[in-house]
């Protein structure tokens, strides 16, 4: 069983920034169609990878001190990466409050990913033993608007110091 860290919270954190997807058949790349800012028709898949580092990352510990129920760790501009290219794609900006420590952690997270042509916004409550770990595609503006879906974590690459996840998007 994993421990309930600060740096697992950190990697969930960084979960929820980030977004990666597969549409039907073969993965394709993130940036298909990307510029338009017109709605896509049919469903889209993008895998995409947020590195461990860069963009802003803050942690408040509202709660007991020390990491637990009641603190936040926020996050903007992290930087988002087309998974078969390795192009720069978007940024994402979240928020994951601690709700218990229970499951090696039970957290809430909101995120929305900014791509060229408009938003995907990412919510939902996750324990991190969940296998595999997944949130829901709430809604997205411009080209994204009136989509839904899933967020899967595909891995977390300790390599690469990357989480890699598929983003599939329903219209």
């Amino acid at each position: 069983m994993r421990t309930f860290t600060k740096a697992t919270a950190l990697g969930s954190a960084v979960l929820a920034l980030v977004a990666i997807g597969l549409g039907p058949g073969s993965p394709t790349s993130a940036r298909a169609d990307r510029d338009t800012l017109n709605p896509a028709p049919g469903n889209e898949t993008m895998m995409i990878n947020v590195p461990w580092q860069g963009g802003h990352l803050h942690y408040l510990d509202n709660g007991r001190k020390g990491l637990g129920p009641g603190d936040l760790f926020l996050g903007t501009d992290l930087p988002v990466f087309d998974e078969v290219t390795g192009e720069r794609i978007g940024t994402s900006d979240g928020v994951e409050l601690i709700l218990s420590a229970r499951h090696d952690g039970t957290v809430t997270d909101q995120t929305t990913f900014r791509f060229a042509g408009g938003h995907v916004d990412v919510d939902g409550i996750i324990r991190h033993t969940d296998t595999p770990l997944r949130m829901t595609v709430t809604g997205g503006t411009g080209r994204y608007l009136g989509v839904s879906g899933q967020l899967t974590l595909v891995k977390e690459d300790a390599h690469r110091k990357v989480e890699v996840m598929r983003l599939e998007l329903v219209r």
